[in-house]
């Protein structure tokens, strides 16, 4: 796959997940986590499954396959989906934004450790700190204000941001190669089989109030766009480029909500809210090696 396709493919992910935190702010207010995140899953497992064998497909018998899956699917969705929802009953979807791009910084750690073909060089280390920086730029006059939020929300979040490193990592190693949209599916269907007895038991969904029409719209937002599609795009991702670069598209989820406030909620576009914005696109490029810098490049050993 050449890089420009990367790139778009990678932009189309970003249109995917960057409204998920606002399918969540919406869907929490009635739907407790455990039970979001499960029913969020869930329907995208039913679905990526029909996708699978009208294709044609079906799932491997291979037990390997299903001990790997299982891990993808912990480190994937299960935990980062549930800390997420939780999160945001007491964090800003904002601040959870701001957190979710330091994940790049935690994969580019993790895959020079353990991805012999994504090792760190002048220009992809440049690239995440670009994009990082460019993300806390895009939401540096909130931090100065303060952004509201409890300590267990912030670790939360903190923590889901490394769970999904984890995942681009692993994922990358294990859980490639494998047939279109078997592998989506297997996650997202073990995930609802990790998810959905604890559910059940902990937050009893049918003692609940019926869900505003609003929550159950972020719920089919969240299940729909931002599972069933992104998924079926990141594991296309996942084949064709390095773990690093694939996280970055993190850091764009914030641009994304500058442009949508501008342009539907006539919110105001600043200067420095475009200027963070380039540098997350700056920093998609580099990392993504859309273009090569030379002297960014590593020195050649002479022999």
């Amino acid at each position: 796959m050449s890089p420009l396709k990367r790139f778009f493919l990678m932009l189309a992910l970003v249109s995917m997940w960057s409204p998920s935190f606002l399918f969540i702010k919406l869907a929490v207010h009635d739907i407790p986590p455990l039970t979001l995140t499960s029913c969020r899953v869930t329907i995208a497992a039913v679905l990526l499954t029909l996708i699978l064998y009208v294709r044609g497909g079906t799932f491997s018998l291979n037990r390997t396959f299903w001990i790997r899956s299982a891990i993808m699917a912990f480190f994937a969705s299960v935990i980062p989906f549930y800390l997420f929802c939780y999160a945001e009953q007491t964090i800003d979807s904002s601040l959870a934004a701001i957190i979710n791009g330091t994940t790049p910084m935690f994969t580019a750690v993790l895959a020079q450790l353990f991805v012999a073909s994504d090792r760190m060089t002048p220009q992809k280390v440049f690239g995440v700190v670009c994009s990082c920086g460019g993300v806390f730029l895009l939401f540096a006059g909130q931090i100065v204000e303060g952004l509201s939020g409890t300590l267990l929300g912030l670790a939360a979040s903190v923590t889901a941001a490394f769970c999904y490193g984890v995942s681009h990592v692993y994922g990358k190693l294990f859980t490639t190669g494998f047939t279109p949209f078997l592998a989506p599916a297997a996650q997202l269907l073990l995930s609802s089989l990790m998810l959905s007895p604890i559910a059940l038991y902990v937050e009893q969904p049918w003692e609940l109030s019926a869900p505003s029409w609003s929550a159950v719209g972020g719920l089919m937002g969240l299940s729909l766009w931002g599972t069933v599609c992104a998924f079926a795009v990141y594991y296309k991702l996942l084949e064709n480029c390095g773990p690093t670069a694939l996280s970055t598209v993190a850091c764009f989820f914030p641009v994304v909500g500058m442009f949508l406030g501008f342009f539907f909620l006539g919110e105001s576009m600043t200067l420095q809210g475009m200027t963070g914005a380039v540098l997350v696109l700056a920093g998609m490029i580099l990392v993504g090696e859309l273009i090569k810098i030379p002297l960014l490049q590593p020195k050649k050993a002479i022999k």
